[in-house]
C-alpha cells in the first residue's frame, strides 16, 4: 500500500489469538483517556483511520477466533506492517508462531512482521509470563514489549510504528 505517490498512507494489520490485547492496542492509539479493561471479543475485524504525525494509517484489528483466520488472506494482503500480538504466556507465544507463518505466506517479503509481547505488566508477578527478548528468540521476529492498558505506553507504540514504517519506505526505495 505504501507507494511513492502516497508514501504517507499505510495499512497496518493487528493479528493474534483471542484476549491478547489487539483491540486494546488499537484503543491505545486512538484514545487519550483511560482504557477500559473490559474484554469484548472482536467479531470479524475493526477498522480505524488514524493520522499519526507523517502518516495516514488504516489499522485493521482482526478477531482472533479460529473462525476468522480463514478470511485473513483476503484482508491481510497489501499490509505495510503486521503486528502479531501475544499475551506473553508460553502457550500463546508458541501458538503465535503459526500466525507468523500464515502472515508470511500472505504479505510481501518487504512487509515487516513484528511481535508485540503484550501484558508485560503481568510478567512481574507471574513466572509463567515471558519477557520480550525471549519471545523474540522463539518467534524469530523483532519483538517489542507493551502494556496496552497503560496510556503512558502510547508514545512508545507510536515510535514503534513510525520506526518500522520508515524502515519499510527505505527498503522499498521510497525514502
Amino acid at each position: 500500500m505504501v507507494s511513492s505517490t502516497f508514501n504517507t498512507l499505510a495499512k497496518i494489520s493487528i493479528m493474534g489469538h483471542p484476549a491478547v490485547g489487539k483491540t486494546t492496542m488499537l484503543k491505545l492509539l486512538t484514545r487519550n483517556d483511560t482504557i477500559d479493561p473490559l474484554y469484548i471479543p472482536t467479531q470479524g475485524f475493526d477498522l480505524e483511520s488514524i493520522r499519526l504525525n507523517n502518516y495516514n494509517l488504516k489499522v485493521w484489528d482482526f478477531g482472533g477466533q479460529k473462525a476468522y483466520l480463514k478470511y485473513l488472506e483476503d484482508y491481510l494482503e497489501g499490509s505495510d506492517l503486521v503486528f502479531i500480538v501475544t499475551d506473553s504466556t508460553p502457550r500463546n507465544v508458541l501458538n503465535s508462531k503459526k500466525l507468523i507463518e500464515l502472515a508470511k505466506k500472505i504479505v510481501d517479503e518487504e512487509c515487516p512482521i513484528i511481535g508485540i509481547a503484550n501484558k508485560q505488566d503481568l510478567c512481574m508477578n507471574d513466572v509463567s509470563r515471558m519477557d520480550p527478548k525471549l519471545i523474540e528468540d522463539l518467534l524469530h521476529v523483532k519483538t517489542y514489549g507493551l502494556t496496552a492498558i497503560n496510556p503512558t505506553e502510547k508514545k512508545s507504540l507510536i515510535q514503534i510504528i513510525e520506526k518500522e514504517l520508515n524502515q519499510t519506505l527505505i527498503r522499498r526505495g521510497l525514502k
